[in-house]
């Protein structure tokens, strides 16, 4: 059965640019130097439909892949000039470097209608910088010295984003709205055009804020954007989330305080000895928890500790005992000192006598204790020697006194050592007492440990009763608050009906815009396709569908929904209903299975669009490796042609 007519299909309108003579933004040139003498590739652009094409065609027009000629490569260069802070990732990057140490890419691009040159050096790890001059070479001369460097985020943003200076959403700061919005206008080729909302791959490694926002934070800057995210929603939206993080938290604290009573309950019955069918009040057949408890701190504080000895008597006698032995011993030493010095005293007396001693049984006197002379000598001859006359009965009585006085004191050493003698009786009594007492003092000592370590356990035992009663009062007066989970605020429910409404007064704005992506899907695909955009409470979908069969879903159908939804921002932003560039880069945005029919479309709708003004008020930029279709002006249009073969035809002219 043939198709039926929808009447009722959408049709896609070609936007009208509202009086511009240009695009708002745009690329006019984009040039790589190899060093500042050495120009390599030279590509200018132009308002409207951009194409770059890699044919799969090699030397001799042998077939070649149409990959690796360096496309991905150009779109990564130009989101540079546009102020991203990586055009590479690291490995790629370092090749570049190695080749053209100081190499650099430069763009020349129009905004408002002021051309600023945007210089990118390869070898630079903090982005480039963009001045205002006329061309590449002028801010590279110098010509344009006088002016202020700066950088092409800060350039874009107040030019299109003033608006979004205080972002609604916590995770997107001021300084990151362009990076964010060109993560939109520019897609990572290796996202392969999966969903609306997904921009950036991580393993490009752009450094973009994009490849870390969450999707509401990403839905909040579309919604910007589209203009579909009112000031009064804004402000409902951040009380909503000031809300629900209140709420959270209340959530998250109750939720603590539940697992905190359980263990907490769990704790005080096996301290208790009960099972779990324990509560806290008495029943008839066993008593509650709270009487258990102060029972046991009853039985706690009635326990008496044993009685501690009183060591410090102890330790006083036998400090006295160690005195009297000291004492004792001090004596005795010096008995003994006294009875060695008598001795000494005797031994030099009898010594003295031995000197001038008569030889009793020869009869005579054999040395004069004056002169030192024999006697026989001196009385035969006289002393030459000593002037006094020797008186020998003196010297004999001199000898006898000594000799009676080294007796006397013999007698006296022997009564003393008698008496140091008598001493170590004492003495060994006294030590037989010492260590008496010390054993006792000993024995006491660990009884009084004993004592207050039964004294501190008692007070151990009080404590932990104590403790475990206040334990059970507070889960008892705990067990009615958790009872009752926390409820949301009734601030919340109000807020969220504000953040409602909010949406619906954005509904506006995705009509218009889901009007557009209906007409050009239907446009595109105009047997009996179209599909619609919404916005709910689940975020921002896309939904294309045969009229006829409902959804469908495929890679190719997937990738075409993306790129018509971009185009419909466009559409939206040509028009200046939407607070965008009306700028577009799609690298690559066919899949294998799309039909080169429909696939040729996409390039006649920009045809179209092109036709609207004298010079047309928007900027899209695709690479691609089909063929563009003979519609399209190869000589205006396909702006630059690149092969994988020879080296001579990528992008750096060479093999990296």
């Amino acid at each position: 059965m043939a198709h039926q007519i929808d009447l009722f299909s959408p049709i896609a309108h070609v936007p009208s640019p509202g009086g511009l003579t240009e695009p708002s933004l745009w690329v006019r040139r984009l040039a790589i130097y190899g060093d500042p003498q050495t120009l390599i590739r030279d590509v200018s652009f132009k308002p409207g439909l951009n194409v770059v094409w890699t044919p799969p065609l090699g030397d001799g027009d042998e077939p070649a892949m149409a990959h690796g000629a360096g496309k991905t490569t150009l779109c990564r260069l130009l989101r540079a000039c546009l102020g991203e802070q990586a055009y590479a990732a690291e490995s790629q990057r370092d090749l570049v470097v190695s080749h053209f140490p100081q190499g650099f890419v430069g763009a020349e691009i129009v905004v408002h209608g002021v051309c600023w040159a945007s210089v990118y050096p390869f070898a630079s790890r903090k982005g480039g910088y963009a001045v205002r001059a006329d061309s590449i070479e002028a801010a590279m001369g110098g010509a344009s010295q006088a002016a202020t460097k700066a950088s092409m985020d800060s350039v874009i943003s107040n030019a299109f984003f003033r608006k979004f200076v205080h972002s609604p959403d916590p995770e997107i700061e001021s300084e990151h709205v362009w990076d964010v919005v060109r993560a939109w206008l520019t897609r990572d080729q290796e996202c392969r055009l999966a969903e609306p909302l997904v921009w950036r791959s991580p393993r490009t490694q752009t450094g973009s804020r994009a490849q870390t926002l969450s999707e509401t934070s990403k839905l909040t800057m579309v919604r910007l954007a589209l203009g579909a995210l009112d000031d009064k929603e804004q402000v409902a939206a951040a009380r909503e989330r000031e809300l629900e993080a209140a709420a959270k938290r209340r959530t998250d604290e109750h939720a603590y305080r539940e697992r905190r009573y359980v263990d907490d309950l769990r704790a005080a019955r096996q301290a208790l000895g009960v099972s779990d069918d324990v509560g806290f009040a008495d029943t008839l057949h066993q008593d509650g928890m709270v009487k258990l408890a102060q029972e046991a701190l009853v039985k706690a504080e009635s326990a008496e500790a044993p009685k501690s000895p009183d060591v410090d008597v102890l330790l006083a006698q036998l400090q006295r005992l160690n005195e009297l032995h000291e004492a004792l011993n001090n004596q005795q030493q010096q008995l003994s000192k006294n009875a060695e010095m008598q001795k000494e005293q005797a031994m030099r007396l009898r010594s003295e006598a031995d000197i001038g001693q008569v030889d009793l049984a020869q009869g005579k006197i054999r040395v004069c204790p004056v002169c030192k002379v024999e006697i026989d000598e001196v009385l035969a001859k006289g002393c030459g020697i000593s002037l006094e006359v020797c008186d020998l009965a003196t010297i004999k009585d001199e000898i006898s006194s000594k000799k009676r006085q080294a007796g006397i004191f013999e007698a006296d050493a022997r009564n003393t050592e008698r008496e140091a003698k008598q001493l170590d009786k004492k003495i060994q009594d006294v030590l037989s007492q010492i260590e008496k007492m010390e054993e006792q003092a000993s024995a006491a000592s660990e009884a009084r440990r004993a004592s207050e370590g039964a004294v501190k356990q008692i007070g151990d035992r009080i404590y932990q009763a104590k403790r475990l009663l206040d334990d059970v009062l507070k889960l008892k007066a705990q067990q009615t608050a958790l009872q009752a989970p926390p409820t949301a605020a009734p601030e919340l429910e109000r807020v969220r009906q504000q953040v409602q409404e909010g949406r619906a007064r954005a509904q506006r704005s995705i009509l218009m815009l889901s009007e557009q992506y209906q007409g050009i899907m239907a446009d595109w695909l105009p047997q009996g396709m179209g599909g619609s955009i919404t916005l709910d409470g689940n975020g921002l979908k896309v939904n294309p569908r045969f009229i006829d069969r409902g959804e469908v879903s495929s890679a190719a159908l997937d990738s075409l929904k993306i790129v018509a939804f971009d185009l419909a921002a466009l559409s939206m932003a040509i028009e200046g209903k939407a607070d965008l560039p009306a700028f577009l880069l799609h690298d690559s945005p066919r899949e294998a299975d799309l039909d080169g029919a429909l696939y040729s479309r996409l390039f006649e709708l920009m045809l179209q669009w092109e036709k609207a003004a004298d010079t047309p008020c928007f900027q899209y930029i695709l690479t691609t490796t089909t063929a563009p279709p003979p519609m399209v002006d190869r000589d205006k249009h396909v702006i630059l042609t690149m092969r994988s073969s020879p080296p001579e035809e990528r992008l750096f002219r060479r093999d990296l």
